[in-house]
């Protein structure tokens, strides 16, 4: 087995194989494969859409404040980021090491085991396809609440959502270049019409002056810890989508590692901001009861104060755009994960062809599609609120990628300890360390909060997440049992990635440790 089927790198820290190719990028990729050239920013936007910021600031941060920690909020919104800023070390890391798509999928396999890795990376597609679901319905809500403020008559809220997935479906379809542009447009439009109610209270100090109560330990540590945090990471998800577009990008080795780096820090930055702005206009002793009837109104009637009725209506239009956004995120990132596996044959092969025109992945486009509509058909016929069913959704998949987050950091741990690599030990060791130990928090916070995240029974919140591990041992169990009837299909999971006892077989010093295009010598994300 070649060092570069099995991902593992050269004492230099350059691929045996692969490094080689990386230094000279051809200009066209080869008919049949994914083909791109987005920049670092408009990945980082492309990947924040997934957030839905606008739609976070409206309906997800109040409820941080006002059922969670209370005014202490910004700095729960910090401390989350950090722990993914670190995360990002590893992972980024990892994108360096293994030139492969697949993200999860791929590096889990790399670093701990294909049978494992199988199972992981059904669960990646499992995971987008439920916040696929919850996206539709979410926007299918957000329709009908706009066409209420305006006196509109209601119509069936699943309308909306057929007309959404027409939509997305057909940009996904094409070259992701496209879709970027339509993302990157409305993430712009998103924090411009945010900040333009963080910056008169930045600069002003809002109705009620400066404030830095948020910040005190004795705020911070008040409250519901666990509520606020499990509402904190809900907003911050989307950025970990940044490397299942390695095929897609300009110089991936360097662009996914600033795009993921920047999308989590624009994201805390941006979340810490409007937080604290939110208290100040309020007032730290008045913010909770303003919002304890209707939380949504803390930052809609604090935009009408400072740009008033006809940019409020604007903004609020933009709750949909912004939904919309993040329905197309993660439709793109849902796509690429089965084109993933259909590449390697885990799913049918087709799925894996990508457009010969356009370089997009639209057979794994138009399956995924299928597969979202025909999973809603049993929550429509039951007629499920649409609320309770977007809401359980979205609480599912945060859970879901939690544990995917976690375990690519044990994969990133293991994989160095049993290659040559060129890597700092920041990279390989210390931060993933201190992600882990931050990600098991989150992990276990979530898991304790998650029947009142989804508003159900705790029976049915453990039959949810139970649900999870189901779908990791089949995956596993059909590996294991792959190994020993299909073993060319069982080579080719996690792109060919190998296992660990193939890597430390592989990983011979071929030359003195010099400095190689995959090592870091810089600050993270260099």
């Amino acid at each position: 087995m070649s060092a570069e089927s099995t991902g593992v790198r050269s004492r230099s820290g350059i691929p045996a194989e692969a490094g080689k190719a990386s230094l000279s990028v051809p200009s066209e990729k080869p008919a049949g494969s994914l083909r791109g050239t987005m920049g670092t920013l408009q990945l980082a936007l492309t990947v924040l859409a997934m957030s839905a910021p606008i739609g976070n600031v409206t309906g997800v941060l109040p409820l941080g404040i006002t059922r969670g920690n209370g005014i202490g909020t910004p700095v729960i919104y910090a401390f989350v980021g950090v722990i993914f800023l670190l995360f990002a070390v590893g992972f980024t890391t990892m994108t360096r090491n293994l030139p492969k798509p697949g993200a999860f999928y791929t590096y889990i396999t790399a670093g701990l085991s294909r049978t494992l890795g199988l199972g992981t990376g059904l669960l990646a597609a499992f995971t987008y396809l439920v916040f696929m679901i919850g996206s539709y319905a979410f926007f299918g809500v957000s329709i009908e609440n706009v066409l209420s403020s305006f006196g509109a008559p209601s119509t069936p809220w699943w309308l909306w959502a057929a007309l959404c997935c027409v939509i997305i479906t057909a940009l996904g379809h094409f070259n992701v270049e496209l879709s970027g542009k339509v993302l990157s447009a409305f993430m712009v439009a998103e924090v411009v019409l945010v900040m333009l109610f963080n910056a008169p209270v930045l600069f002003t100090g809002g109705p009620q002056g400066y404030q830095v109560e948020s910040f005190q330990p004795a705020h911070v540590f008040q409250g519901d810890l666990g509520v606020a945090t499990l509402f904190a990471i809900t907003c911050f998800l989307g950025f970990e989508s940044s490397a299942i577009y390695r095929d897609e990008v300009k110089r991936p080795e360097k662009t996914i590692p600033r795009a993921t780096y920047l999308a989590i820090s624009g994201l805390g930055a941006f979340y810490v901001l409007t937080s604290w702005a939110i208290v100040t206009f309020w007032g730290p002793s008045r913010v909770a009861a303003a919002g304890s009837a209707n939380p949504t109104t803390l930052f809609s009637e604090g935009f009408r104060h400072y740009m008033g009725d006809t940019f409020t209506q604007i903004m609020i239009v933009m709750v949909v755009t912004s939904v919309f956004a993040g329905a197309l995120s993660t439709h793109n990132s849902l796509s690429r994960y089965l084109y993933s596996l259909g590449r390697d044959r885990i799913l049918p092969s087709f799925l894996g062809k990508a457009h010969g025109r356009h370089g997009s992945p639209s057979n794994a486009s138009a399956f995924a599609t299928g597969a979202a509509v025909i999973c809603m058909l049993p929550f429509l016929l039951s007629r499920l609120d649409a609320v309770a069913m977007y809401s359980s959704m979205f609480a599912l998949g945060t859970f879901a990628l939690l544990i995917l987050f976690t375990l690519t950091t044990v994969s990133v741990l293991r994989y160095f300890r049993i290659i040559e690599h060129g890597e700092r030990i920041w990279n390989t060791s210390v931060a993933p360390i201190l992600a882990l130990a931050g990600l098991v928090l989150l992990l276990t916070l979530t898991s304790v909060y998650y029947s009142m995240s989804i508003g159900a029974p705790q029976w049915l919140a453990y039959g949810q997440q139970l649900l999870l591990v189901a779908i990791v041992v089949t995956g596993v169990l059909v590996a294991l049992r792959w190994r020993r009837t299909r073993p060319d299909v069982y080579a080719n999971i996690g792109g060919g990635s190998g296992e660990h006892h193939d890597a430390r077989r592989a990983a011979k010093p071929s030359s003195p440790s010099t400095a190689g295009p995959g090592s870091n010598t810089g600050s993270p994300g260099e």
